[in-house]
C-alpha cells in the first residue's frame, strides 16, 4: 500500500489519508483541552519534579554559604605576623673624670666625678701624705703632687693635683713701747721693755728675741726687762716677726 510522509510530524500515513492523521488528532485533542494557566503549570512541574528541585535548593544554598564564607574570608585583613621586637645592646659609654688637673693649697678640698658605664668605682691616691680622696673628696694635706684616679677595674682615669704650701701670714707691723729713755740716778734700776703692734696697745705675743748691744751699760732678759749696770749709752734690740726694732737707752 502506498504511503505519504508528513512535512509536518515526519510519520509516514497511508496514502487513502488526505492529511496526516496523526497531526489532525493533534489539533483535535489541542482544541478539546483548555490550555494550562502559568500557576497550574508551575504547580504540575514541582509536583513531578520534586526530588530534583529539592536536591537543586540545597545545591543552590549550600554554594550561596560557601561562597558567603570565601567573601567574609576576603574582607577580613590579613593579620601580619609581627616579629618580636630585637633588643639592640646599648654602646658603654667610655669612663671619664670631670677635671684632669686641679691646684690646691694646704687644708683646701675639691671634688672630683666620673661619668660613664660602670658598676661600681674604686678611688685612690698615689701619695696620701700630699693628699687624700674618699668619694671622689680630694683634701690637701702636705706640698707635692699626687695623682688621684678611680678606677672601675677594666678602667681608670685620673687627675693630677698639685698641693701648694699656704701663702705666709701676713705679719702685723710692730713697734716698742719706747724708743729712746734716760736712767737718771735715783730712777727706778730697771724699765720694762715691750713689743706691740703698731698703732695700738695691743701687746704682741708672738716670740720676741731681746739684745743689749752693750751689757756694761745696761742688760735686757728674755721679757724686755732693762737694767742699768753702769753709765753709758746703749742700744736695746729687739726680734719678733721678721722685725728688727731698736731704742736707744742713757744711763747716767
Amino acid at each position: 500500500m502506498a504511503s505519504r510522509q508528513c512535512s509536518r510530524c515526519g510519520r509516514r500515513y497511508p496514502s487513502s489519508y488526505q492529511r496526516c492523521p496523526y497531526c489532525a488528532g493533534q489539533r483535535r485533542d489541542g482544541q478539546r483541552r483548555r490550555p494550562a494557566s502559568l500557576p497550574e503549570q508551575i504547580f504540575a512541574f514541582l509536583r513531578q519534579n520534586n526530588s530534583r528541585i529539592f536536591v537543586g535548593g540545597a545545591a543552590f544554598f549550600l554554594c550561596v554559604a560557601i561562597l558567603g564564607m570565601l567573601l567574609t574570608q576576603c574582607g577580613k585583613p590579613k593579620e601580619t605576623k609581627k616579629d618580636p621586637p630585637v633588643r639592640t645592646e646599648q654602646p658603654v659609654k667610655p669612663l671619664g673624670i670631670s677635671r684632669t688637673t686641679a691646684t690646691l693649697a694646704v687644708g683646701e678640698t675639691v671634688t672630683l666625678s666620673a661619668f660613664g658605664g660602670f658598676d661600681t668605682l674604686v678611688w685612690s691616691s698615689s701619695d696620701e701624705t700630699i693628699a687624700t680622696v674618699m668619694n671622689g673628696r680630694v683634701t690637701a694635706l702636705t706640698p707635692g703632687t699626687v695623682e688621684i684616679t678611680a678606677s672601675t677595674g677594666g678602667e681608670a682615669v685620673s687627675c693630677t693635683v698639685t698641693v701648694e704650701a699656704p701663702p705666709p701670714v701676713s705679719q702685723p707691723e710692730l713697734s716698742l713701747n719706747r724708743s729712746d729713755f734716760t736712767i737718771r740716778p735715783g730712777d727706778p734700776k730697771t724699765v720694762q721693755m715691750k713689743v706691740r703692734i703698731k698703732g695700738t696697745k695691743e701687746d704682741y705675743t708672738g716670740e720676741v728675741v731681746w739684745a743689749s748691744q752693750d751689757p756694761a751699760v745696761a742688760t735686757v732678759n728674755e721679757t724686755g726687762l732693762v737694767e742699768r749696770a753702769g753709765r753709758g749709752m746703749t742700744v736695746i734690740t729687739a726680734t719678733a716677726g721678721g722685725q728688727v726694732m731698736e731704742c736707744i737707752v742713757r744711763v747716767r
